[in-house]
């Protein structure tokens, strides 16, 4: 199965007017949210059945903007998916912080796989569903709370990979 990312976009929370801007922001994790810690990301994929009409083309130029655009509102109203995974020594426990430029990325690919094969029921090998799924960028030692993939099976369907 050949993966092959076709673009990368930065999205961020959408705002209603020019001085609708983010502010710094900062949410200290609580003692239910400590104990997933120690645990790797969430990871899972969501599977989408494409008409046969569909073609490329229209799957970027119409349901890739939307979800961009959905996605954009979407964090307008959920700022703590923006931020970052950070933990100052000379803090108690954890925080997740927002900045003003805080986004969260969004990766296009396009895979050669037989949708209905990786999508299907049954097992299949972790190697064709660990490639839908993007890696959560770190900076600094601060990982992002969340990162997003979305795959093209051409005239098949799409993959929404989720990593938080």
């Amino acid at each position: 199965m050949a993966l092959k990312v076709t673009k990368s976009y930065q999205v961020n929370p959408a705002t209603n007017s020019s001085n609708d801007s983010v502010d710094s922001l900062v949410l200290p994790l609580t003692f239910f949210d400590l104990r997933w810690l120690k645990f790797h990301p969430t990871e899972r994929v969501v599977f989408y059945k494409l008409h046969t009409d569909s073609s490329r083309e229209s799957f970027n130029s119409v349901i890739v903007p939307k979800l961009e655009l959905s996605l954009s509102v979407v964090l307008r109203h959920y700022l703590p998916l923006v931020g970052r995974l950070t933990w100052d020594p000379q803090d108690p426990k954890p925080c997740i912080v927002v900045s003003p430029n805080d986004s969260v990325s969004l990766t296009v690919a396009e895979s050669d796989a037989d949708f209905s094969r990786v999508s299907g029921k049954g097992i299949r090998p972790e190697t064709e569903i660990r490639s839908l799924v993007p890696e959560l960028p770190v900076s600094c030692d601060s990982p992002s709370v969340l990162a997003l993939q979305v795959t093209l099976f051409p005239i098949q369907g799409f993959s929404i990979g989720i990593a938080a």
